[in-house]
């Protein structure tokens, strides 16, 4: 059974499609077909021994060049229309099936960052292509999820949680795609005791205040609470002494 193979490639380039048949083929009847968006299978290249190599579709006309060897095709200044399957048959046989896919190249990353207290969230992104895989690296080591460190949204954010005195250096996020990998670095500086980003101190949430807010809230509510029972208390012997000052009189004018 023949396998099938997918070879990456951005608009303009040269992608070399490799059948990887380690026999020669300069004795052989090689054929090269394609099969497009059309759906049409068509032939690109007919190669026999001794015979002028030909060329009989359009498309792809004085822009292939075949590995006699090998059997390897190099499709030349590809475009859109050059996207899909790529059959190789030699002496007659299936040999091998390559899938041509274009891939935007990502354009350079950078990196957002939020630090609030001791918690530093660097947030590593492109504007055009699609990312594959992402990495993170502290001076040159490579970072993993762990108590201190935690990779979320596939890996493209990174949480240093509790920065510390040991944290300062170069981080650097490695973005990929088949087609290309662009590399974006951040520093990291303690100033002081209190972390700060590239010389700007974080955030503070300000814990004090916020426990003197609370403080007064729960004063407020145990005032109005206490004017509450106070006022059930003594509304109902006023309405009770009202209504036997009533009940009297008009026994009284009876």
């Amino acid at each position: 059974m023949v396998g099938q193979e997918e070879v990456p490639a951005v608009i303009g380039s040269s992608p070399l499609l490799d059948p990887k048949i380690r026999a020669a083929l300069g004795n052989s009847d090689v054929i090269w077909e394609f099969i497009g968006s059309d759906a049409n299978l068509v032939t690109i290249l007919d190669y026999a021994p001794d015979i002028t190599t030909e060329e009989p579709n359009e498309q792809f006309k004085s822009r292939l060049h075949f590995n006699e060897s090998t059997g390897a095709l190099t499709v030349m200044n590809v475009t859109l229309s050059d996207k899909g399957i790529y059959i190789l048959t030699v002496n007659g046989r299936l040999k091998s099936r390559i899938i041509l896919k274009f891939f935007e190249p990502l354009s350079e990353p950078s990196i957002n960052n939020t630090c609030v207290n001791t918690t530093i969230t660097l947030t590593c992104q492109v504007r055009t292509g699609k990312v594959s895989s992402v990495l993170w690296w502290k001076d040159g080591k490579i970072i993993t999820n762990g108590q201190h460190y935690q990779l979320v949204q596939n890996n493209s954010t990174l949480i240093i949680y509790e920065t510390n005195k040991s944290d300062p250096g170069i981080f650097t996020c490695t973005m990929e795609n088949p087609v290309s990998k662009k590399n974006c670095s951040f520093s990291l500086s303690i100033n002081g005791d209190s972390p700060s980003v590239n010389g700007k101190e974080c955030e503070s949430s300000k814990p004090a205040n916020n426990l003197r807010a609370i403080v007064i809230i729960v004063v407020m509510f145990l005032i109005v609470a206490f004017s509450i029972v106070a006022f059930s208390i003594l509304c109902p012997e006023s309405g009770r002494g009202a209504v036997t000052e009533d009940t009297s009189g008009s026994m009284r004018s009876r």
